[in-house]
């Protein structure tokens, strides 16, 4: 069977103050001794000014699905990566350009993201975004570093923090 992209917005979720709800991942793989890479991805809006130019997988949260599939989903869509996904998510809101184009204003214009880790078991050779993304897999500190987003290096702090909600190695 193929795999598709899914598009368009027909099937979003939003919240009771209508902001879009999102999922995303924080993907990860064993590096070296006791070490550990995340995955990152090209950004298809292009960098910032200051040079900060990658981003996780993340997107919509879709009616039919459960937040963590959708982290799952996106992974897969834009990462092309499967994996085993964390039991809780944390949570952050955003201003969305693309909701502050479209007329949005204060809490309107806002996203709300669950964000998830996963630990990754599979690398697919062909995924779906596979023509417009580029996997980077990155030191925690390069990846901060290069993350575009300000929302998501809070995710990968507080996430680091946790240990990536792995069981402790004794």
């Amino acid at each position: 069977s193929t795999m598709a992209a899914r598009t368009g917005r027909d099937n979003q979720r939003y919240n009771a103050v209508n902001q879009r709800l999102v999922a995303g991942c924080i993907c990860h793989r064993p590096a070296t001794k006791d070490g550990v890479e995340v995955l990152m991805l090209n950004s298809k809006k292009g960098a910032r000014v200051d040079g900060r130019d990658l981003i996780f997988p993340k997107g919509g949260w879709e009616l039919d699905e459960t937040a963590s599939e959708a982290a799952a989903r996106e992974s897969m869509e834009e990462g092309g990566v499967a994996g085993t996904l964390s039991a809780s998510e944390k949570t952050y809101e955003f201003v969305s350009r693309s909701r502050v184009k479209a007329g949005c204003a204060g809490d309107e214009a806002k996203c709300v993201a669950h964000v998830f880790t996963m630990e990754v078991k599979c690398e697919y050779e062909t995924w779906p975004e596979e023509g417009e993304r580029t996997r980077y897999w990155l030191s925690p500190d390069e990846a901060w570093r290069r993350c575009k987003h300000d929302w998501m290096r809070q995710a990968l702090a507080d996430h680091l923090a946790d240990g990536f909600a792995l069981e402790k190695k004794l």
